[in-house]
């Protein structure tokens, strides 16, 4: 036990100290993380600027296990906590899991990092995001999150605080695209990918070259190099929060692959297998799991 107190008091020094906004929460997370009485693992990442020394990235998360009546007490007080700190905050958020529905916090800026929540079956979970008072150009914010699901005799938890760029800032980073149609350029704010054969996506949207957005049925060999492209990605970043970005656009492709023919969708399922067996995580597994049943309809 004391040895388990000393990693405690460790990891209580990465969460941010000197933020009253957020006071409340801060307080209640620490409560909780003090619990003897619990499992924890965590994932840390801290970036700072080489130059200025100054923070640019930064995630604490903290999956626990919580089997003790006060640290269930606990769990209470930091919903309570989000309560009093809401006015203080530019965003809060509560929601609860189902299918795919979950959100990611981003890490940095953005685009390398994230940590997702609401990932677990069953769960419910509450954010909220706090500008970071000490950045003067007030671009920068703090996440702080809790999903947690009631497991009878215990309830199982995830804790995660975030430093990065706010999505307003982030927005306005975005990619700008210009395109001829007919002889008429547009600018296109692309959020979405960029791939080599000159076609953008989003989720759900296609843009060509000489098209605009459209929502249409993607042909089969559209829908199959877009597969392969997620493929390869799900592949490379197996390990990496972005693993789930990646699953959940194959299962979007799989809700709609009318355009497949059986053989063609023995091959994708078979793909699909592959890749399911080269995850431990439930959720994925469960979401390629089903997207073998929406490819099938």
């Amino acid at each position: 036990m004391k040895s388990k107190n000393i990693i405690l008091t460790v990891m209580l020094t990465v969460l941010p100290t000197a933020m009253t906004a957020q006071e409340n929460i801060r307080k209640a997370f620490d409560a909780l993380l003090d619990e003897g009485n619990i499992e924890i693992k965590t994932q840390h990442v801290l970036e700072r600027n080489p130059d200025t020394g100054r923070k640019e990235a930064q995630s604490d998360v903290y999956d626990l296990m919580v089997v003790s009546p006060s640290g269930k007490c606990c769990v209470r007080d930091i919903l309570e906590a989000f309560d009093k700190d809401k006015e203080k905050a530019y965003t809060v958020k509560s929601d609860d899991h189902a299918g795919t529905n979950y959100i990611s916090l981003a890490v940095g800026d953005g685009l390398s990092r994230s940590v997702p929540i609401g990932n677990i079956k069953g769960s419910k979970y509450i954010y909220a995001c706090f500008l970071d008072k000490d950045d003067p150009e007030k671009k920068y914010r703090y996440a702080y999150a809790m999903e947690w699901v009631d497991r009878k005799d215990k309830v199982q938890v995830r804790l995660a605080v975030t430093y990065a760029t706010t999505l307003n800032y982030r927005q306005n980073k975005r990619s700008v695209k210009t395109i001829t149609v007919n002889g008429n350029e547009y600018k296109i704010d692309i959020p979405g990918h960029a791939f080599a054969n000159g076609f953008w996506l989003d989720g759900n949207n296609v843009l060509g070259p000489d098209s605009l957005f459209f929502a249409r049925e993607k042909s089969a060999e559209s829908w199959l190099s877009e597969f392969n492209t997620y493929k390869n990605l799900f592949q490379e970043n197996t390990e990496s929060p972005a693993a789930n970005h990646y699953a959940t656009s194959i299962y979007k492709l799989c809700k709609n692959a009318k355009s497949l023919d059986d053989e063609e969708k023995d091959l994708v399922e078979n793909e699909i297998l592959k890749l399911r067996n080269k995850t431990n995580d439930e959720f994925i597994r469960q979401l390629f799991d089903m997207s073998i049943e929406r490819l099938r309809k």
